[in-house]
C-alpha cells in the first residue's frame, strides 16, 4: 500500500466519531485509548492535530497526533547539531510528535514509513508555504518502536542503552535531515 491509496482527513474536520474511531487497533492499549477518547476534543481544542490516514474503503490505516513545542536541549546532549549562529541557545523551535500509529493489520508492510513520509512532506511544505520556523521533529519513542523511528531517519538525542532499562527515549531529526529524507 502507498500514499496514493491513502486519503490524509485531519481528525476534527472529518466524519469520524468516537465510534467510528473503535475499530482502530494498533496493539498497544494506551495509544488505542488516547486515540479513541481523546483525540478528538484534543484537535478540536487545536491542542494537538491529528491527522488519519483512511483506506479506499474509509477503514482507519493509521493516525498521527503533533504539536508545536520547544526542546530543549542540553549542551552536553549528542546526536544534535548545535546552532552555530547563537552558541549558548538550548531552546530550539520544534514539531512534537505526539502519537503516530498504524493498525496492527497494516503494520510490517511499509505503511509506517509512507505515512511518516507523507507527514514530513506536509511540515515542510506548511513551513515553506506559512515561514513557521521549526529546527527538529522530535518524539519520545517507546521501546518497541525505536528501530523503526531509526529507520525513517531519527536519532537519539542522547545515547541510548537497552540496559538501563528505560521504556523510552527521545528521538530527533533536524530540519536539514527532513528535508533530505523526502522527495520535495
Amino acid at each position: 500500500m502507498n500514499n496514493n491509496e491513502l486519503k490524509a482527513i485531519r481528525l476534527n474536520t472529518s466524519f469520524y466519531n468516537t465510534e467510528s474511531l473503535k475499530s482502530f487497533d494498533c496493539g498497544d492499549g494506551r495509544i488505542n485509548d488516547y486515540f479513541v477518547n481523546e483525540a478528538i476534543g484534543l484537535d478540536q481544542e487545536n491542542i494537538f492535530a491529528t491527522t488519519i490516514y483512511v483506506d479506499n474503503s474509509d477503514n482507519i490505516v493509521g493516525f498521527y497526533s503533533t504539536s508545536a513545542s520547544l526542546l530543549l536541549i542540553d549542551n552536553r546532549d549528542d546526536g544534535f547539531e548545535k546552532s552555530i549562529t547563537r552558541e549558548t541557545m538550548t531552546e530550539y523551535s520544534a514539531i512534537k510528535i505526539q502519537y503516530f500509529a498504524v493498525d496492527e493489520q497494516y503494520q510490517n508492510n511499509g505503511v509506517g514509513m509512507s505515512l511518516m513520509q507523507n507527514m514530513i512532506e506536509r511540515l515542510i511544505l506548511a513551513d515553506m508555504k506559512y515561514n513557521i520556523g521549526f529546527k527538529v521533529l522530535y518524539l519520545e519513542a517507546l521501546t518497541n518502536a525505536m528501530d523503526f523511528y531509526e529507520y525513517c531517519g531519527f536519532n537519539f538525542l542522547k545515547s541510548w542503552e537497552s540496559e538501563q532499562n528505560l521504556k523510552s527515549a527521545i528521538m530527533v531529526m533536524n530540519y536539514e535531515e527532513m528535508c533530505d529524507s523526502v522527495d520535495i
